[in-house]
């Protein structure tokens, strides 16, 4: 089986550099440009999915959930480069289904909220003009602690080349090996567990983080002074609303209950909590928490008011396309610039592609 897996590894690096090598000869031979002026691409819009923007060491931990600072930077700089027009999501919505869309029209859209939206993708959004959605789950907005997986997680990743010994936990094992990724992650999964089977406060979540903390010998009140994992809070929501972000639905505790009543409440819920932030009356727009939907969200959708949400799967929404589906791209670190820029300019429609799951985790 380790053989196996390693010879679709090969297979699957040999099939990553072969595109590579397509995108960067179809670059040199001005194909990015010429189909950025094609009605191909005039015909649809390209809507990027951002989590966290990192100023510290966050992306190496989460490479999937967050792009480092310059990384975005240069992003942004990449669509100004290649004449996107940027536009808010309810403006794009709107002329597509007229079909009345901008040269490669493109929107920006950030899930959960991070606090490091407002300290370091909002200045640069500032500097180029562009206008933003922020889906916002708005438990850990206002309990503003760190997300507690994301923190119990990050916290095992900095032992990651030791084995702990455990006299605290009974529940986990007595010898903690730290130096695998999947270990870490079985970890994780445990003290998860543990917390939802004994319904767990948000602040019994976080003094179990601390513990944890205090078991590896790390210090939990750095990670709380560096608000690692932490989303905006109150204020901050406020604030990059009343200069132009659009704030939108991303349910309560980031999560999608199966049964009608209760999903309609947590967007019921969150919407109430968004307007009286920012006094948006318009909350109308929702992104599925890490990307689950069921034909059977759509009219419970519906009866919330909902009136686009977006999805986790890579592409181009079109005039004919179901607004309560919308694809997304999910720009992340593995993502190299000739393939970002192949999506902005819609090359990318004509490059084979794998279907990629969201890598959104629910911070509940």
């Amino acid at each position: 089986m380790k053989r196996e897996g390693l010879e679709r590894l090969a297979i699957s690096t040999k099939l990553q550099a072969g595109k590579q090598g397509v995108l960067a000869a179809a670059k040199r031979l001005g194909l990015f440009s010429f189909s950025g002026r094609s009605p191909m691409r005039g015909n649809r819009l390209l809507i990027l999915c951002y989590h966290g923007i990192s100023g510290d060491e966050e992306n190496y931990y989460q490479p999937g959930m967050f792009l480092p600072t310059q990384v975005f930077e240069r992003r942004m700089r990449m669509l100004k480069d290649c004449r996107a027009n940027v536009l808010d999501l309810g403006e794009a919505l709107k002329l597509g289904a007229q079909g009345r869309l901008p040269p490669r029209s493109t929107v920006l859209t950030f899930d959960d909220g991070w606090a490091d939206f407002r300290s370091n993708a909002y200045p640069i959004l500032q500097r180029y003009e562009f206008p933003a959605t922020v889906y916002l789950t708005t438990y850990y907005c206002f309990y503003n602690r760190p997300i507690f997986r994301f923190a119990v997680g990050y916290l095992l990743w900095k032992r990651r080349t030791e084995v702990v010994e455990n006299n605290v936990f009974p529940f986990l094992p007595r010898q903690v090996d730290l130096r695998s990724e999947e270990n870490r992650t079985a970890l994780v999964s445990q003290l998860d567990r543990y917390a939802k089977q004994h319904e767990l406060s948000g602040k019994q979540k976080d003094d179990l983080a601390a513990e944890v903390a205090d078991l590896l010998q790390l210090d939990y009140e750095a990670l709380l002074q560096r608000r690692f994992f932490h989303l905006m809070n109150p204020a901050e929501v406020a604030e990059i609303a009343k200069s132009g972000m659009n704030i939108q639905l991303h349910t309560h505790r980031h999560r999608t209950p199966l049964d009608r009543y209760n999903f309609v409440e947590e967007i019921r819920q969150n919407r109430r909590l968004i307007q009286e932030l920012t006094g948006n009356t318009r909350c109308i727009h929702f992104c599925y928490p890490s990307g689950a939907n069921r034909p059977e969200f759509l009219p419970w959708l519906r009866e919330a008011a909902v009136e686009s949400a977006t999805t986790c799967v890579p592409g181009f929404h079109t005039r004919t396309g179901n607004e309560l589906l919308l694809p997304r791209l999910l720009d992340h670190c593995a993502k190299s610039e000739n393939e970002f820029e192949s999506w902005v300019t819609g090359f990318a429609v004509i490059v084979p592609r794998r279907h990629v799951a969201s890598l959104d985790v629910a911070p509940e």
